[in-house]
């Protein structure tokens, strides 16, 4: 299928492509901040994440799968960071030593809340709008930091 990124064939590709899909989404969501668009933001903010811990997954299948039961889900759903993973994905790539990503996912799952929600109280946790851009920042320096490491260990 023409378009279609097979992380099992073609991991390095897959993987590449998840990260320019995170850069992209990172700048958009900057861009979404400046503008005060900050329900725009939150959910780019997020799917930069969400971009990246999927290159992450897929960086790291061969010692997420050695357990059979969570490694038949990541092959079967894991490598795409499906939003109800997060924190399944997060905990398993923290014991795994990538830092500090378990407290960013739960803040983007935040942002992702709100960014369909808004301030309605009886499904975000944010009062104003310095809370929303605060976790916005949060969130993307975790990405962009990532991203740097990701691009120094390649050599690039």
């Amino acid at each position: 299928m023409e378009g279609y990124l097979d992380f099992r064939n073609r991991p390095r590709e897959f993987v590449d492509a998840r990260i320019e899909e995170a850069k992209a989404e990172a700048k958009l969501a900057e861009e979404m901040l400046k503008r005060e668009l900050y329900q725009n933001a939150a959910n780019k903010a997020f799917m930069a994440l969400k971009a990246l811990l999927s290159a992450l997954v897929v960086l790291r299948l061969d010692l997420l799968t050695r357990d059979a039961k969570r490694g038949e889900w990541y092959l079967k759903f894991g490598y795409a960071a499906p939003t109800t993973g997060l924190i399944r994905i997060a905990k398993d790539l923290e014991a795994l030593g990538v830092a500090g990503v378990e407290p960013v996912v739960k803040t983007a799952l935040m942002l992702h809340r709100f960014a369909y929600n808004g301030f309605d109280p009886n499904f975000v946790d944010y009062s104003d709008l310095e809370e929303v851009a605060s976790d916005v920042r949060q969130v993307l320096e975790y990405v962009e930091k990532t991203l740097r490491q990701l691009e120094t260990s390649k050599g690039g």
